[in-house]
């Protein structure tokens, strides 16, 4: 993995503090959700392993689309990029395609 520049270690900061937010919202929605007679809670060092894992795979996923892209001779990411990096999960690939086919409508 490259060195990060002083910008770039800004914006990652700033891209886990939302992804902190959202994991933590989500994490507490579905901890008052459960029904099991007690109060269930995640402590910090729980959100930031999520935080971490939510952040590492969207790095991985960037850097597969982005050479599945290359491969491809082109400069630019396409849905059937994505469908290369879901293709051994069927049904994964089939909710992307469905989803893909609403935003023409």
């Amino acid at each position: 993995m490259r060195e990060l520049s002083s910008e770039d270690r800004e914006v990652v900061s700033q891209l886990k503090a939302r992804l902190w937010l959202a994991i933590s919202q989500i994490v507490e929605e579905e901890a008052n959700g459960l029904d099991n007679g007690t109060r269930v809670t995640a402590t910090p060092k729980f959100t930031a392993s999520l935080v971490e894992l939510a952040y590492n795979q969207a790095v991985s996923l960037g850097e597969d689309l982005e050479a599945f892209a290359r491969h491809a001779g082109r400069k630019n990411i396409t849905p059937e990029d994505m469908f290369m990096v879901t293709r051994k999960n069927d049904d994964l690939t089939q909710l992307l395609k469905e989803y893909l086919g609403t935003l023409g409508e």
